[in-house]
């Protein structure tokens, strides 16, 4: 108890000087891209992003629309700026100079959807959709390719 103990203060930071921290920089030995990619959790070399585990509480819709959350904000951003256009009374147009269209943007959110529901079902043992159902539809055509 008779120990002191120091205290941060979280609210204040150390201040860098541009021209030490240059000179600082120049004494380090250069990076070898071999050492990196040894690295646990370094960046695979063919450049792809890897992907992001899902939280482990998300389940069943849930984690659907975890998975497909980049396909719909694609979707919500070239719809919104459809939109957008509209309002001011231009027409948005793609590189080609044509009115652009989030036709397949919308489909292959949706495509993601229905495979990722598709796929719930399977994991939980549900019967399958009936072919009248939105759900059953695109199972009979996921059959068919």
């Amino acid at each position: 108890m008779g120990a002191k103990q120091s205290v941060l203060d979280v609210n204040t930071s150390p201040t860098i000087d541009a021209t030490n921290a240059e000179s600082n920089a120049k004494d380090l030995p250069p990076s070898s891209d071999a050492k990196a990619q040894s690295l646990p959790g370094a960046n695979p070399p063919s450049g792809k992003k890897q992907r992001r585990k899902p939280p482990p509480h998300l389940k069943g819709f849930a984690l659907v629309e975890y998975k497909c959350r980049a396909k719909k904000r694609a979707y919500e951003m070239c719809h919104g700026n459809k939109h957008s256009a509209f309002v001011v009374g231009t027409k948005l147009r793609d590189d080609d100079g044509d009115e652009a269209s989030c036709e397949e943007l919308f489909e292959m959110y949706k495509d993601c959807i229905y495979k990722g529901m598709l796929k719930d079902r399977q994991k939980r043992g549900v019967v399958a959709a009936s072919e009248e159902s939105a759900l059953g539809g695109f199972a009979e055509d996921e059959k068919e390719d």
